[in-house]
């Protein structure tokens, strides 16, 4: 299980911080959520608490967009923890069934008389391993002077290939911050339509082919393409085996 865990950083939490303290209240919660929602995970990601928000993730191939989408936002720092976690189906909701946990609000105020009923549970109820992993994570990414992005794995036997997977990902989370709106284009165009030609590319952005060959080779398209299955192996394998570890 992938277990991701954003947070407002740099630029974006000072701004924020600037414009509540002269009475504003921006929001950036509800435009991470929106750009999430494509990847179509089994629960959608949620709010946690403050700027933080939480997704959880089955494949590796889910977590790699979920990172993705974040680097091309800018502004948050991410963690990843892989391993066992705990999704309970359902939960029973009453006065006795707010069982407080790392992203609980305040204890519900109904009396002792509501009665209790069962409802779909939220990724904020995730427990286990991979999310303690991903709170790691995020911590570290909080602290790096470079890509705000780290990766944990719940399992201390994959320290050492999180590492490598941390270190693919920061190179490819640098080529995503860099590029600017024109080559953002024609990467998204790119990945929208794998197996389309250069030119027809350019019909549907409404540019000239060596315009979108131009965009594609200094937005390092090419080299995060190449990268990306090295990064899905990699997390792959410690959830394989985190999984198997944990008798799942």
């Amino acid at each position: 299980m992938f277990v991701l865990c954003f947070d407002l950083h740099g630029r974006g939490r000072t701004a924020v911080a600037r414009s509540r303290a002269r009475g504003g209240a921006p929001d950036r919660v509800p435009e991470l959520l929106a750009a999430l929602a494509p990847v179509g995970l089994r629960r959608p990601a949620e709010r946690a608490v403050g700027d933080q928000v939480v997704a959880v993730a089955e494949r590796a191939e889910e977590a790699l967009a979920l990172l993705r989408i974040g680097c091309e936002l800018g502004d948050w720092a991410m963690g990843l923890g892989i391993g066992a976690a705990e999704e309970p189906a359902a939960r029973a909701e009453g006065p006795a069934a707010h069982a407080a946990g790392p992203f609980s609000g305040a204890a519900d105020s109904l009396g002792a008389t509501a009665p209790a009923r069962t409802v779909p549970t939220s990724v904020r109820e995730v427990r286990g391993p991979a999310l303690h992993a991903a709170l790691d994570a995020l911590d570290s990414a909080r602290r790096s002077a470079g890509v705000p992005l780290s990766v944990r794995a719940a399992d201390p036997r994959h320290e050492e290939t999180a590492r490598d997977a941390e270190a693919v990902l920061r190179l490819v989370g640098r080529l995503i911050g860099e590029r600017g709106p024109g080559q953002r284009r024609a990467v998204a165009a790119a990945r929208e339509h794998p197996g389309a030609r250069q030119s027809e590319l350019a019909e549907q952005l409404g540019v000239r082919q060596q315009t979108v060959s131009r965009a594609l080779r200094t937005a390092g398209w090419h080299e995060e393409s190449a990268a990306r299955p090295l990064a899905e192996r990699l997390l792959a394998m410690i959830d394989l085996t985190s999984g198997r570890a944990a008798g799942r």
